[in-house]
């Protein structure tokens, strides 16, 4: 059984603010809001009884390609300091079909700590479906937490009603590692490899260097969706342990499995990071009214992603 990414969470200095943000600039509605205390063990920053809040933020599709806002309320956090404007190793890209624009950009230029980082402007490139070429406008920005985003408007193809985002990109060592890990551990099927130049509007590395791209899909082809991204020529620093470090500012993939306990095997046995092993725990449903559970499991990608499974029980 594949695993199923169902939300990408960024962990955030302010929940509230993020939440606004996906809110107001977005387009996005709240799904899920809950103060709860955190068990601990799969996030390497956290203690059992953290205070924390948490949004869990919904576009276009109710089940996934959600965004989770999560900001430690007691204790805090230790803080890194101003929002990053610079992409390395073990960072993530949220790449995202806009309704309009020109309408996101005054919305983001206008909200306060978020900065577009690239303006936008148009381009084509190949179908990766085989269905001729795509024309486009993009446009890239970070959020105010410092989380980076590549948009794009499509002039002949369909665009969503609202904020899209289709997948979530990681910047890693060694595309062939990353496949291994996502295909053969987890399950997910390749859709896209590419060898490319880059254009200059990735906040990482510089115009026209290598990159080799990457894209596995879960249950949808479109949507859910995990890239790994390494530059080839002119390879980025290697942050060594660093990466595997966690605290405001880093992402991690929120999935579904229907066996974690299996899972957690598959992982073992290809020497991966395990966080915490399969455990059982309760989480409050949204609003207060009732409890689900669940069997959990984090463990660290490669490259240092961390991914919390969940399988209801």
């Amino acid at each position: 059984m594949p695993t199923t990414i169902k939300r990408t969470t960024l962990i955030v200095p302010d929940a509230g603010a993020m939440m606004r943000f996906y809110r107001d600039v977005l387009g996005w509605r709240v799904d899920y809001d809950a103060q709860f205390k955190l068990s601990g063990g799969i996030i390497p920053c956290a203690k059992p009884g953290d205070d924390v809040q948490l949004y869990m933020m919904g576009g276009p599709d109710r089940d996934i390609g959600k965004v989770g806002l999560l900001e430690w309320t007691n204790p805090r956090l230790p803080d890194p300091g101003p929002p990053k404007r610079r992409l390395g190793i073990g960072d993530v890209v949220l790449v995202a079909d806009v309704p309009d624009m020109k309408a996101l950009v005054e919305k983001i230029s206008n909200f306060p700590g978020a900065a577009i980082h690239s303006p936008p402007a148009d381009g084509t490139f190949p179908d990766p479906r085989g269905a001729g070429t795509i024309e486009y406008s993009s446009m890239a920005f970070f959020d105010p937490s410092g989380t980076f985003y590549e948009t794009y408007y499509r002039y002949n193809r369909p665009n969503p009603e609202k904020f899209l985002i289709r997948r979530t990109t990681c910047i890693v060592r060694d595309v062939d590692r990353s496949l291994a890990f996502l295909t053969g551990v987890l399950g997910l099927a390749k859709y896209q490899d590419s060898t490319m130049q880059i254009e200059g509007m990735l906040a990482a590395g510089k115009k026209g260097d290598t990159v080799r791209f990457a894209v596995c899909r879960a249950q949808h082809d479109y949507i859910g969706m995990v890239g790994a991204l390494a530059f080839l020529k002119d390879p980025l620093p290697d942050p060594g342990e660093k990466s595997f470090d966690y605290g405001v500012g880093r992402a991690l993939f929120v999935a579904h499995n229907d066996d974690v306990r299996g899972l957690a095997a598959k992982i073992a046995a290809a020497g991966g990071r395990i966080t915490r092993g399969p455990f059982e725990r309760t989480v409050p449903k949204s609003g207060g009214a009732g409890e689900t559970k669940m069997i959990s499991l984090g463990f660290h990608d490669p490259d240092g992603m961390l991914w919390e499974v969940n399988q209801l029980s």
